[in-house]
């Protein structure tokens, strides 16, 4: 395996949607565990986890998302409002995407006794290869997750151009590589056949879809490589990323650490402290603005859907509005990527003159710099 690579078979599945093996913390997966006599914590999906701990986020833990046009159609609520999918649970992303995936196919009938319901793909990522991007401070699940749905988009413009896939994916961390299955519906928006050939004639008259995502996938993974052998390059296109406060990870400060640095309190300590705290005040500063954002889209929907149109003077201070909230959730966006940056800087150099381990275990034991200078 070089750097990830998509791998080469996949399943057709006719005969029901499940959607439960994208989920890696399903009771599926629970109940084979106990099956097998092991418990989360001592399997080797419970090692992983632990293992994953610095960046993986209840965003991209055991989660199960929906991708393509199906992002679209799970978004409605019974009363008319609608709900961003993260604001949603995943048992309850599951079940939308679930009705949703019938509802799609029962609208093109097909003369088949047995009809295709999904096929499954699975994308993972080498070892070494994550473990660059830890070293980096990027957030593997983010870059997974990102190249998936762009390699998927690619396969849309090639296969089913001026149209639109639908699928339902989930990260897993729960073998040796971390990956992705992915479960591909095989009805396009408009209703056209979404195959998955793995063809290797070319006289056979299929597509080869496979070999294609595949290569794709390389593509993808190579020039991801190619920037972690650049910092300057990595940096200037970290800095340009919308998602850039998200694909960035911070190493978290664990009890001991965070006593050490109390104990310490010297200037880099207070800084370290500092900086992890400004982290934290800005990420949950941002949760709530989209919060905020999405109950305003919502209520603006609302407003639309019972006709109750306002005053132009009105509409137009909401736009003005809306404008400078998304410029002040994308400024805070960014500060939040530079401090992270700057706290992963800071971190390392701490750590590295001082060992967090072993510094966290001797000042407990021992009088701080600070102390013994005073005696």
């Amino acid at each position: 395996m070089k750097n990830g690579m998509i791998f080469p078979f996949k399943k057709t599945w006719r005969s029901r949607l499940d959607l439960e093996y994208l989920d890696e913390n399903s009771e599926r997966k629970h109940s084979s565990r106990q099956r097998s006599g092991e418990s989360l914590e001592n399997s080797r999906a419970g090692k992983q986890l632990k293992q994953f701990a610095d960046y993986a986020s209840k965003e991209t833990l055991g989660q199960v998302h929906a991708g393509g046009f199906f992002h679209q159609l799970i978004l409605a609520n019974p009363d008319g409002t609608r709900s961003a999918p993260s604001q949603l649970t995943n048992a309850e992303r599951k079940h939308r995407i679930s009705e949703a995936w019938f509802e799609h196919i029962r609208k093109f009938p097909t003369s088949s006794d047995n009809p295709v319901i999904q096929h499954r793909l699975v994308f993972t990522m080498s070892q070494p290869f994550h473990d660059k991007l830890v070293a980096a401070g990027i957030n593997p699940d983010r870059v997974l997750q990102s190249t998936m749905k762009k390699i998927m988009r690619k396969f849309a413009e090639r296969f089913h151009p001026h149209d639109a896939i639908g699928y339902a994916y989930g990260i897993h961390h729960d073998t040796d590589h971390l990956h992705v299955h992915v479960a591909l519906c095989p009805r396009t928006a408009k209703g056209g056949y979404v195959g998955c050939s793995m063809s290797r004639s070319n006289t056979a008259g299929n597509k080869n879809q496979m070999t294609y995502l595949k290569t794709c996938f390389e593509q993808e993974n190579q020039r991801w490589s190619q920037l972690l052998d650049s910092p300057e390059k990595l940096q200037a296109l970290l800095s340009q990323r919308f998602d850039a406060d998200r694909i960035t990870f911070s190493p978290r400060l664990t009890n001991a650490h965070a006593e050490a640095l109390r104990n310490a309190q010297t200037a880099e300590a207070i800084h370290l402290q500092r900086s992890f705290q400004s982290i934290r005040n800005l990420e949950a500063a941002i949760v709530a603005k989209r919060q905020f954002l999405a109950a305003k889209r919502n209520a603006n929907f609302l407003s639309r859907l019972l006709r109750q149109r306002k005053p132009k003077f009105t509409r137009t201070a909401e736009k003005i509005a809306a404008a400078v909230d998304r410029r002040s959730l994308r400024e805070m966006q960014t500060l939040l990527f530079q401090i992270k940056r700057d706290y992963r800087a800071a971190h390392k150099r701490y750590s590295k003159t001082h060992g967090f381990d072993s510094y966290a275990h001797r000042s407990s034991h021992a009088p701080t710099h600070r102390q013994q200078n005073t005696l």
